[in-house]
């Protein structure tokens, strides 16, 4: 079986002394901080773009950019520079009329002449837009088949396409009322069903997007796990092979005795863990140590390599039955404000709603 290809190295168990020195120490840490980081950026890209559904730059750009242009045009327009000839020499009439008021006082009170508020800027706008004419349902239904782009074209010819079985509603609809219905109504719950079940298809789609940003954080939790325990295993036998530098040299915040956590649940984790945290504790500098260390230090770099935090993979991965519970869990509890049943029976029934 082939090992997996990712950023790190595998520590050969011959000849491994070379492989074992203070520059590459260095050069691997890094490249683990490096990889840390680009993955913790990416997993709190995905969670913010679910949490705000986008970052508000990529509606704010546009709208500034339009403005800084608008603004642009406004300035060195003509129809601009006249209005403000025209205050500025009905402001200086109104001086040469009023003495005895200082320019200070007729700057506070005064309203300039070109004063615009955005209600009348707004109605002169829309009164200069021509009105087209209106257009009926069925070129209204044209024109919206014409602007769809690729993906809301084919969600539309699927849910134009799709259809809830006519017996299996009319069955339905018998049980909850207890007498058949007519084929007006059949059409009639056909259609509510299928928005209703669009709805929670929907929801499940959100939800399957939810889960795997979920697994994301887990993936990256488990690989910054994995580089801990890296780090600790390389400084141990870095100190053990290479004689030309001292431990103060390595002035960094990785403790090479330090102990690794585990969970009980996991039987082979846990006796990995024992096993390494009697070698990171030995002092013993042994071919066998040594060995071992490797031994554990290549399975950790395996582990590391093969983790991926990325979720693009799983795009068109298909929906589960756990997303359709958790998308109808979630419906009843938006649903939940609603009045009860029993709040809406009239006759022998409470009949508070109507009393």
């Amino acid at each position: 079986m082939s090992e997996p290809q990712g950023p790190l190295d595998v520590i050969p168990r011959v000849n491994y002394p070379p492989h074992l020195t203070f520059s590459n120490y260095l050069s691997t840490t890094q490249m683990i901080e490096q990889v840390l980081s680009e993955d913790q950026e990416y997993v709190s890209w995905k969670i913010k773009n679910m949490r705000t559904g986008g970052t508000m730059k990529d509606y704010l750009q546009p709208f500034l950019t339009r403005q800084e242009e608008a603004k642009e045009r406004s300035r060195f327009s003509i129809g601009n520079y006249q209005d403000r000839t025209k205050s500025v020499k009905s402001n200086r009439s109104w001086e040469n009329s009023t003495p005895g008021i200082t320019k200070k006082s007729k700057m506070i009170n005064q309203v300039p002449s070109n004063l615009r508020f955005p209600g009348e800027i707004y109605e002169e706008n829309l009164r200069s837009i021509p009105r087209p004419r209106e257009l009926d349902q069925d070129e209204q239904f044209k024109l919206l088949v014409t602007n769809l782009d690729e993906e809301q074209t084919n969600r539309f010819e699927v849910f134009h396409r799709t259809a809830l079985s006519k017996t299996q509603v009319k069955k339905i609809a018998g049980m909850v009322i207890n007498q058949s219905v007519t084929e007006n109504m059949r059409v009639f719950l056909q259609a509510v069903g299928k928005i209703y079940a669009g709805e929670i298809i929907g929801s499940a789609l959100v939800v399957r997007e939810k889960w795997f940003v979920s697994r994301s954080v887990l993936e990256f939790n488990r690989r910054k796990k994995i580089g801990k325990r890296l780090k600790k295993y390389l400084k141990k036998l870095t100190l053990f092979v290479d004689n030309n530098h001292n431990k103060e040299e390595y002035n960094d915040s990785v403790d090479e005795t330090a102990s690794d956590s585990y969970y009980d649940d996991d039987e082979e984790d846990m006796k990995n863990a024992r096993e390494g945290n009697k070698l990171i504790k030995t002092d013993s500098n042994g071919q066998d140590i040594r060995l071992a260390l490797i031994s554990h230090y290549n399975k950790l770099v395996n582990a590391f390599n093969s983790i991926d935090v990325s979720v693009e993979k799983y795009a068109k991965s298909p929906i589960l039955p756990e997303h359709i519970r958790e998308a109808w869990r979630l419906h009843q509890l938006q649903a939940d404000g609603l009045p009860y049943t029993q709040w809406r029976t009239q006759g022998e029934g409470n009949g508070c709603m109507f009393r």
